[in-house]
């Protein structure tokens, strides 16, 4: 089928669910997004009609032969659509009007495949236990909270027994300042003869006690 409109001219490869309308598609297209497509491709969603536009360049993503694609992949499930192709030239449109037959035509450099849904048969539908098996993982209580043994490498080492070098010094030098910072214990006597740093003299002071409780 051919189309000649204020649009273009253009040939419609597919036709799916006579989604091709002339008037919605004329108010729909725009010069400016589409005139530099060779390609358009319609399809109708919730009765809002969708235009995208595809190229014949084979690295861009807009490829003509990704049309399949989009329409599985971007469109309504089972949705009416339609696919056009730009008629360039008026030669060119008589000569497609003179051998064109069938009132919709396809196109060979691509075919474009409807995806039929097949129904879900509820009756059909059977569920069957499984039998109780042995657990996958098992829990070995002795090992949890194990923390993994394994040897560090000698310059790790090295640098371990530094370290436990510096805490042992800084440990036994706090010691050594704890002491030396320990005040002399002092005695107070009321006797000028009480020195109790010399044995010695601590008996002579309990002898002097004596003579003077027996002079009494």
């Amino acid at each position: 089928m051919l189309v000649k409109c204020s649009k273009g001219m253009y040939r419609v490869l597919k036709n799916y669910r006579d989604a091709f309308k002339l008037e919605e598609f004329q108010e729909k297209y725009l010069e400016e997004c589409f005139d530099k497509y060779p390609y358009i491709v319609g399809d109708i969603s919730s009765t809002i009609l969708r235009l995208k536009g595809f190229d014949d360049n084979p690295k861009s993503p807009s490829f003509y032969k990704n049309i399949d694609k989009y329409i599985e992949d971007s469109c309504a499930f089972g949705c009416p659509y339609f696919v056009l192709t730009r008629i360039h030239s008026e030669q060119e449109y008589q000569k497609l009007e003179a051998e064109d037959t069938d009132p919709i035509t396809t196109d060979e450099r691509f075919d474009i495949k409807t995806i039929q849904k097949e129904n879900f048969d509820k009756e059909s539908l059977v569920l069957k236990t499984t039998p109780k098996s042995k657990a996958n993982i098992v829990i070995d209580s002795n090992k949890l909270n194990n923390v993994p043994k394994g040897t560090l490498p000698p310059d790790l080492v090295e640098i371990a027994k530094a370290e436990k070098n510096n805490q042992n010094n800084n440990r036994k030098n706090n010691n050594q300042a704890q002491k030396e910072k320990e005040p002399e214990q002092t005695f107070v006597s009321a006797s000028p003869d009480f020195d109790p740093s010399k044995k010695e003299k601590k008996g002579k002071f309990n002898n002097n006690r004596n003579k003077n409780k027996h002079n009494r």
